[in-house]
């Protein structure tokens, strides 16, 4: 008996641990360098992101830090139910840091997911966010 709810348990516990798969695909990557894309599971963690610092942080549930030819890349994500928001930069002089202009102005090229866009700076965690429950496809363009 023990071991009939023990399997239960592992399979109702699984069933929850993974929710879907998102598959994100980055089109017109101008430059080769390094992608660094983060997704992340709160606002907080995303609106406070300003591509200065490198690796994992608070509220960043997965991400990517590999080399990118020019082109596009796809990079496929195992997530647990949940709203996220991605947001991208190609580090092309691998750095570590998004190298901005004298204005603030990224001078490498970005994205987030949505393709949503800010005015004065990045857009909100409200525009760039989705909502992942099962298997999931974007595009973000640069």
């Amino acid at each position: 008996m023990v071991r009939i709810l023990a399997a239960i348990l592992l399979i109702v516990t699984s069933a929850y641990a993974h929710a879907g798969t998102l598959v994100t695909r980055i089109n017109g990557i101008e430059e080769a360098g390094i992608m660094r894309l983060a997704i992340y599971a709160t606002a907080v963690a995303f609106e406070n992101d300003q591509g200065d610092k490198s690796g994992p942080a608070d509220g960043i549930i997965d991400g990517v830090i590999e080399a990118v030819a020019a082109d596009s890349a796809t990079y496929r994500f195992e997530l647990p139910a949940g709203t996220y928001a991605i947001g991208l930069f190609v580090d092309a002089n691998a750095n570590g840091v998004m190298d901005r202009n004298l204005f603030k102005i990224p001078k490498e090229q970005y994205g987030f997911s949505n393709n949503a866009r800010g005015t004065f700076g990045p857009p909100s965690f409200e525009d760039a966010s989705f909502y992942l429950q099962d298997d999931l496809k974007i595009e973000i363009s640069l």
